[in-house]
Formats: structure tokens, sequence, C-alpha cells
């Protein structure tokens, strides 16, 4: 028999996590034909955030402490620490520099003093909107700023979406966030009732880590964001809700520490323990390249166990469906928005694009599309909370996909009929339900599937 390492086991019976050579794989296959032997897939989060690709061209690009000063504040001046400045001199080429404001506001670019960039978007710290401007000289004292994000009086996206719905909805029901982590002590996730750190990196060393569900130490917001539009309650000084306010969340923390992405077979492990915990509706805002037969299978699993699984559909600007949300059984969905839910000069105006539905609404530019849609959620300027006790404003359809998660929460919540029935018949009725809760928008079935639900 060839060499084979287990370096570790979903269960005794169950897929298994192996070290070979590539030609014990081969040996392997040729004397177990049926065995199926999945290589280790890396997924991503599924934030919609621009990203530089290469330097600025020799003509403008300047050597480091050399380069263009720009200053990032709020409308009155203050500065604004850790805003994200994403600067392109090349937007096609993908050309150009990036990087974060320091504790004065201000980032220097590897771009010369004086440069026009075609486009730049700044991604806001909590509390603010971001910006995006075309055009944008790199002159001496240049400064962009911020609006704050008001939640009274605004037409936000996730209000809009979940309209009147009552702040129990959601009741009874648990949802499974597989993410970055959730914040335990964030004031409006009070009905997080545990979880479980996934990645095995971390944990198969120290099985005391497994508890370890908060939030990952870099770009770990990803996820407390993410449960925070499944089910935010409002407080007294904070009045922003999720769409269920009144689910129960559970955090599978699949992304590691060091702002890594996920593999497949945590993401695989992760899904099988929020199954066991007794989610009834999981949310994938992640996704990958071509289809992994681990997580198909683990997919296919939770369905047979009555768990409705939703994912986000992928950000690749008009590209084919990411994995695992093209799967045939797996809600796949995309992101629309309101032109008035966020500021005209905000970093959320480069996302509207084509097509346009009624009632100002369009689909993301970074949005995918394709056959295997099912529906389409708000995904771009979403307001949501954020870890250490904030919130702010991210697009994707990692922000659509837990949308429709906490509406499917919504509608199982009060369906006894859906609630006593067992395996595949209850994850096909509830999805039948949130199917037909859905209203077109005039985006196209490829667009946007069945429609908005609501």
């Amino acid at each position: 028999m060839p060499k084979v390492e287990v370096v570790d086991s979903v269960s005794v019976d169950g897929p298994k996590l192996v070290e070979m050579t590539p030609e014990t794989e081969l040996e392997l296959r040729l004397e177990e034909p049926s065995l199926k032997i999945v290589p280790l897939v890396t997924y991503e989060k599924m934030r919609a955030i621009y990203k530089v690709k290469r330097t600025a061209a020799a003509a403008v690009f300047a050597q480091t402490g050399q380069g263009a000063v720009l200053r990032v504040e709020d409308t009155i001046g203050n500065p604004l620490a850790g805003a994200r400045v994403v600067a392109f001199t090349n937007f096609r080429a993908r050309a150009g520099d990036d990087g974060s404001t320091d504790a004065n506001g201000e980032i220097r670019l590897r771009i010369t003093p004086g440069v026009t960039l075609e486009r730049i978007y700044v991604y806001g710290p909590a509390r603010h909107w971001g910006r995006f401007e075309r055009n944008f000289t790199l002159a001496a004292g240049a400064a962009l700023q911020l609006e704050p994000i008001e939640l009274a009086g605004e037409l936000l996206a996730l209000r809009r979406f979940r309209g009147d719905l009552p702040l129990t909805a959601g009741d009874g029901v648990v949802v499974g966030i597989v993410d970055t982590g959730i914040d335990p002590n964030h004031p409006l996730l009070p009905n997080i009732s545990g979880g479980a750190n996934m990645v095995l990196e971390e944990t198969k060393d120290d099985p005391g880590e497994i508890a370890d569900w908060g939030p990952a130490a870099v770009e770990g917001e990803h996820g407390t964001h993410v449960a925070g539009i499944v089910g935010a309650r409002p407080s007294d000084d904070i009045d922003l809700a999720g769409v269920a306010p009144g689910v129960t969340l559970r955090s599978y923390r699949v992304f590691p520490h060091d702002g890594g992405d996920a593999t497949n077979y945590d993401i695989m492990n992760a899904i099988d323990r929020a199954v066991q915990d007794g989610c009834n509706i999981i949310n994938l805002s992640l996704g990958g390249g071509e289809e992994d037969e681990a997580i198909r299978a683990a997919i296919g699993s939770a369905l047979d166990s009555g768990v409705l699984v939703i994912a986000a559909a992928g950000n690749d600007g008009r590209k084919p469906v990411s994995h695992p949300a093209a799967l045939p059984f797996c809600i796949a969905v995309t992101a629309m928005g309101w032109t008035s839910s966020f500021p005209a000069a905000s970093s959320e105006a480069g996302d509207v694009a084509r097509p346009y539905g009624r009632e100002d609404t369009f689909v993301g530019s970074f949005s995918n599309f394709g056959p295997q849609i099912d529906l389409t959620g708000p995904g771009v300027g979403v307001v949501s909370t954020l870890p250490g006790g904030g919130f702010g404003a991210m697009s994707g359809t990692s922000m659509a996909s837990p949308a429709l998660a906490g509406y499917a929460a919504y509608l199982l919540g009060p369906d006894a009929t859906i609630l006593a029935l067992n395996g595949a018949e209850k994850s096909t009725a509830l999805r039948d339900k949130l199917f037909g809760s859905a209203t077109p928008l005039g985006f196209g079935r490829d667009f946007e599937g069945f429609g908005l639900p609501g």
C-alpha cells in the first residue's frame, strides 16, 4: 500500500487530510479507482475592494519617501486613520499604489507629486463612508474628505431591504457564519451562542484553540460585518438592525489569524460542524476558482440534513459565478444596490453599473453573473457591525449573501410546516419559499435569478 500520512480527519469514516507525493497519488489512483482524491484549494472573502496589481509606470513612479502625500479627513478637517487608499495611474492595467492612512490621516504614495490619477478609491474606516474620484491630481496639500455614516434618516441599503420586518424576525432559527470570526463582545450581537475555530493549522497542535472563534487578527472584520447583516440587534445607542435580529448566530472561523485564505478542508469541516450544532442555515461569503469536490460533498450532506446553504456569487467583475455558489444545490446570490443609499461621492459610486432596474437599482460592477444565479440581494454600501463595537460600510456579494440568509431565517421562523420536515425535504421547502418571495427588478435572469426577496 502506498505510504500516506494522515494529518487530520473529519470523522472516523469521513474525509481525511493527507500528505503524499505525486507518485503516491498516482499509485493510489491506480490501486483504488473509486477513491476520491481532492487537492487542497483556497477560498477568499467576497468583499469587493479594488487592488493594485502592479506599480505605477516608470514615468510617474516615485521612490520610497519621495512620493505624493494624500491626507484623508472628516468633513470638519480631523484626520482619519485606517482609511484604505487605492490609487490607480492606469485603471485598466490596475497600476498604481495603495496603503492605509496613518494617525495623521496621511499616506505617502509611490507616485510622483502632481500626477493625475485615473481613479482613486478610499475605503472609509468605521463610521465613515468612502470616497471615489476620477482624474484626481496629487497636488501639494491634496486631501479628500469622508462623510460620516448617519444612521438616522438615511435610506441605508439594509434598512430598505428589511423594510418593516419585526425585530423578532428569525426567532428560533440558528444561522451559521462560516467566515473570519465574529466579535463576541459587540453590543449589537448579543445573540451569538458560540462557535469554533476550524483553522486546522491553528488547532492541530493546541486543541484549546478550537474555542478561538472571534475575529482573525488580520482582516478579521469581515465576519462581524456579515453577522450583523444577518442578525444585528439595535441598541439604545446604535439604531442598526440586521435582517433577522431574532436569530441565534454561530461563528465558524475558517480564515487564519495571518490574513491568509481559507482552505477547502477547513470550510468542509466548518459546514459539517454547523450541521452537527443544529444550524438551520449556513452562510458562505467566500469563493474560489474551479469546482471543489470536498465542499460539494459537504454542502450536499448539509442539504440532506435539512440545512440551507447560501453563498456569494463572486466579485470578479461580470465573470462566471464562482464556487461554491455555482453548485446547483447552493443558493447563489449577486449584489445589487440603490443609487440613493450612499453619498454621490462615496467609494460605492464607483460600483454603479448596468444593468439598471426599477426604483434606482443596479447590479454592482464587481458582481459575477450567469445561469447559476438564484437571487440578488443588497451588496453595495451595506452598513453593518464591525469589531470593537462600531459599524461601517462594505460592498460585495459577501454582503448580499447574508442579507438573504437573514431573510430565509425570517421566512423559516414562523413556518411550523417547514420546521416539522426532515432532511432534504426541509431545505428544499425553505429554498422554494425563499424563491417564491422574490420579485424581479428587471436586471435579467443571469443577473438576479428570481429577483430580490421581500
